[in-house]
């Protein structure tokens, strides 16, 4: 049986270990940013575009900063998992987030928005683009946007599109083009690009929004063609094929391409973002990064943090009334249905 002061020791031991071990975080916190392990956030599953981009950037980091670099795979609810672990992460710099288009779709999604991606988030840096395209089957006969607008007009309803379901840019980019070029072309879900890209090119279904890398093999073998690229600019990996904006020539119509960049909670250390966007900068410059972005077909951008948050932004008021508009039409839609 322990005596009142045995106990008082015991507690006297406890506090002198609670203090040392605060101080020694106090000492960590207030050498130069960083002194300790830095985890990534990827939102996805192994082996997807965002998780290699991490993989690659982080190892650059770690090499610069002379401290591990951990990458953490939060699979589910199409990135909302990750993200809102990364939300709810202590605001210190060591654990950030990759984030792609959904990061700004997916809230738009949902009502209430699960996170708010400029309030609950800081920018670290926008980092990578990958061109998406309009790829479609060869027995289609159209050659460019602009045969295809017409064939599309002449058939209302005929046309389908291969689609990875709401909350995905292919999704968005393809709704926003069709309702720009005033189109009716129907969308068809598919689990996996693999099993699409099939179907594409065995000509079940006719078009497909796709990323650049997972055609680009089947375009030189000329299985599948590519009618346009979703941005303002042509692609340097097919420079022969015009941007959608080019190609449509609507003023208003501003396409976006995939994307990929580095975010941290809000409320991170302004010290901690500046090194950290210093560091991925740096890293962006190195052989293996920019190797490694070859391989995914993808372009290195680097635009500043204001430019990334009103990038964001525009992104952000797009999908929500793109979301607007199909739960409109959806509505109407089922009350003509109603007896």
């Amino acid at each position: 049986m322990k005596t009142p002061t045995s106990t008082r020791r015991t507690l006297l031991r406890l506090t002198g270990l609670a203090l040392a071990l605060a101080a020694g975080t106090a000492l960590a916190d207030s050498e130069p940013f960083p002194n300790r392990s830095i985890t990534i956030i990827v939102p996805y599953s192994a082996g997807t575009g965002s998780d290699s981009l991490a993989r690659a950037i982080g190892q650059a980091v770690a090499e610069k900063s002379h401290q591990s670099v951990v990458v953490e795979n939060h699979d589910g609810g199409g990135s909302l998992v990750g993200t809102l672990a990364a939300a709810r992460a202590r605001p210190d710099g060591y654990t950030i987030l990759i984030v792609a288009n959904p990061f700004v779709i997916g809230p738009t999604q949902r009502n209430p928005p699960p996170y708010d991606p400029i309030k609950d988030f800081q920018p670290i840096a926008k980092v990578a683009i990958i061109p998406l395209v309009l790829a479609s089957t060869v027995s289609l006969p159209v050659k460019n946007i602009g045969e295809l607008v017409a064939y599309a007009r002449a058939n209302p309803g005929k046309l389908s599109y291969a689609s990875s379901g709401p909350g995905t840019i292919s999704q968005q980019e393809m709704e926003v083009f069709k309702d720009a070029a005033g189109l009716d072309i129907v969308e068809v879900g598919y689990k996996s690009t693999a099993q699409a890209l099939t179907d594409v090119i065995g000509g079940h279904v006719p078009l497909f929004p796709v990323v650049v890398s997972s055609v680009l093999p089947h375009l030189k073998a000329g299985r599948i063609h590519v009618l346009g690229v979703f941005d303002v600019r042509r692609s340097p990996l097919i420079p022969d094929i015009p941007s959608m904006s080019e190609a449509l020539g609507l003023p208003g119509y501003t396409p976006t391409p995939v994307w990929y960049g580095f975010v941290a909670p809000a409320g991170t250390p302004r010290e901690a973002m500046q090194a950290l966007s210093a560091l991925f900068q740096g890293a962006m410059q190195t052989q293996a990064v920019k190797d490694r972005l070859s391989e995914l077909g993808a372009q290195p951008i680097s635009p500043s943090n204001e430019q990334f948050v009103a990038d964001m932004k525009a992104e952000t008021a797009k999908a929500a009334e793109l979301f607007k508009r199909s739960s409109a039409s959806a509505g109407a839609v089922e009350g003509k249905a109603r007896p």
